[in-house]
């Protein structure tokens, strides 16, 4: 299993350092929209705490990176959209407020897709987050800039959101671990909504054992090591129809199955007659963002009146215009696609879990995306991700190899129900299993 890199620095004060240095000496990437200018201040203060003996929690002293939709007391709070340039957080996130509790230093805030939207990250404010080892390609969406931020070296873990692969996607396309937690609407306080029914916040990381750090801490739970349970035994749902058609993650997709029989996992191959309503299912996040969006500016003073007004003011992305257009027609739920969504979610839930159950499954598996990026557009990840989005499981991709040009490969593991707890040991052991091949 890999090593955790979470640890709080000898030195807060050299580690900031660091990280800045390797911020200020990758500009083209975009994948920062703001550094925090309290950063080496509070590293000093948490030196002069380590030098007493005095350490504050797991995280003390340790440089993490924050997603721009999420708030930051004092910190500008902008969503990538220039519309909001001006708009600053008046109090932290909750999950910001507990990994400063445990310790943590917000090092800087990441460029997003705008509004959160896509699934490559794109701003009015910040540009294309370009790929740090491909500078050609999309780093992936819309939590690209905390992904391009961990993989080039800017801190070890950041927060994303997920709403429908927003975490998990570019992790995958960066060679990191990232964790989407089940829906638990509570978590969101201070994060700016795009879906009520499907936001989550997890971690964006290089190992399953920080993953596990941060997501406890994020939830106020106490931290503990992940114990990986033993792959013998293991019975693992193969989704075949999510495989795609690229032949180079193709290839490296078959042998991270074969390494994980070599293991002891049993693999069953999984039909799911229920993907195609998946795959053509309207996004519910197209019904909820104005309805959610508008009462979160309301709780902000100084931003635009709502929805409407950053629309009349062209002071975002013009690619967004046709959506937020059709947004803005959405002024309450509960509208018939709108319970159609709903009822969908209902039913995947169900069939995922009555699959678990008559095939015995500690979980499914696919890969991540259908196929790997060749530019800076959107890539279509196919509609793997959507599976944990829609039905609110938790779900975790982690890197399984990389194609012959060394472009990573991620795995995706999804377990019906429960806590993470679970899925975190299940995908130590895949962790383990991969890094032994």
């Amino acid at each position: 299993m890999k090593r955790p890199r979470l640890i709080p620095p000898a030195d807060a004060v050299a580690e900031i350092t660091q990280r800045l240095a390797i911020i200020n000496a990758n500009p083209q990437l975009n994948a920062l929209l703001g550094v925090n200018p309290n950063a080496l201040a509070e590293a000093a203060q948490y030196q002069s705490l380590r030098r007493r003996g005095q350490l504050t929690g797991p995280l003390h002293g340790v440089p993490l990176i924050v997603k721009d939709n999420i708030a930051c007391a004092g910190l500008p709070l902008t969503l990538g959209c220039a519309a909001l340039a001006q708009l600053r957080a008046s109090t932290d996130a909750l999950v910001v407020r507990r990994l400063r509790q445990a310790g943590a230093i917000i090092l800087a805030r990441a460029n997003m897709s705008e509004f959160a939207f896509d699934v490559r990250s794109r701003s009015s404010l910040g540009g294309d987050v370009r790929h740090p080892h491909f500078p050609t390609l999309t780093a992936g969406g819309s939590s690209g800039g905390s992904a391009a931020a961990v993989a080039a070296g800017m801190a070890e873990g950041a927060l994303g959101t997920d709403t429908g692969g927003s975490i998990r996607i570019p992790c995958s396309y960066t060679g990191l671990v990232g964790l989407r937690p089940r829906v638990r609407r509570g978590q969101m306080e201070g994060i700016a909504p795009l879906s009520l029914s499907k936001d989550t916040v997890g971690p964006m990381v290089h190992s399953v054992q920080d993953a596990a750090l941060l997501h406890a801490i994020i939830h106020g739970q106490m931290p503990s090591a992940v114990e990986p349970v033993s792959l013998k035994g293991v019975r693992l749902g193969a989704i075949r129809v999510l495989e795609g058609e690229d032949p180079d993650q193709l290839a490296v997709w078959y042998d991270a199955l074969a390494t994980l029989r070599r293991q002891g996992a049993t693999l069953v191959d999984i039909d799911l007659p229920i993907l195609p309503e998946v795959a053509s299912a309207t996004c519910l996040s197209l019904y909820e963002f104005r309805v959610a969006f508008d009462a979160w500016l309301q709780q902000h003073p100084g931003a635009p009146a709502d929805l409407g007004a950053i629309v009349a003011s062209g002071q975002f992305l013009p690619e967004f215009r046709p959506l937020l257009t059709q947004m803005l027609t959405c002024e309450r739920l509960r509208t018939p696609p709108w319970l159609a969504g709903r009822q969908l979610r209902r039913r995947l839930r169900q069939t995922l879990g009555l699959l678990a159950e008559k095939g015995r499954l500690d979980g499914f598996v696919y890969p991540t995306v259908g196929r790997i990026p060749y530019s800076l557009e959107k890539m279509p990840p196919g509609c793997a991700p959507e599976l944990a989005a829609i039905s609110g499981f938790a779900a975790i991709t982690l890197p399984c190899g990389t194609t012959p040009t060394g472009f990573p490969v991620g795995l995706e593991i999804l377990a019906p129900g429960g806590e993470e707890s679970a899925l975190l040991a299940l995908a130590a052991a895949c962790e383990t299993a991969f890094s032994l091949a």
